[in-house]
């Protein structure tokens, strides 16, 4: 298993979200969270965390996302469109090199 990086633990540790200000309790359901989950993973999960697309999510709704191409999606829509707005003077393009709207 890959040693994670000093720089990767502080980024993660210092998660917040530009979608939501509860990261105590799953976006979808409500109940305690377990996991905070990068909105557009993959190759760009580190841009994720660092622009704040990021929501908080219980064990069971963490699986429904990445089990539901929809639902995931509606997510990425959400938070495109939250990062157009939150960071006028960047291009999510150039950033996350897709459109999800």
């Amino acid at each position: 298993m890959k040693k994670r990086s000093s720089k990767l633990n502080k980024l993660e540790r210092n998660r917040f979200s530009i979608i939501t200000n509860d990261l105590d309790h799953c976006i979808l359901c409500g109940k305690t969270k377990n996991h905070l989950h990068e909105v557009i993973y993959g190759k760009n999960r580190l841009n994720s965390i660092k622009y704040g697309l990021v929501i908080p999510l219980c064990f069971n709704c963490h699986n429904a996302i990445h089990n539901d191409i929809k639902l995931d999606l509606a997510y990425k829509k959400i938070a495109q469109d939250r990062f157009v707005k939150h960071y006028p003077e960047l291009d999510f393009l150039s950033i996350f090199h897709k459109n999800y709207l």
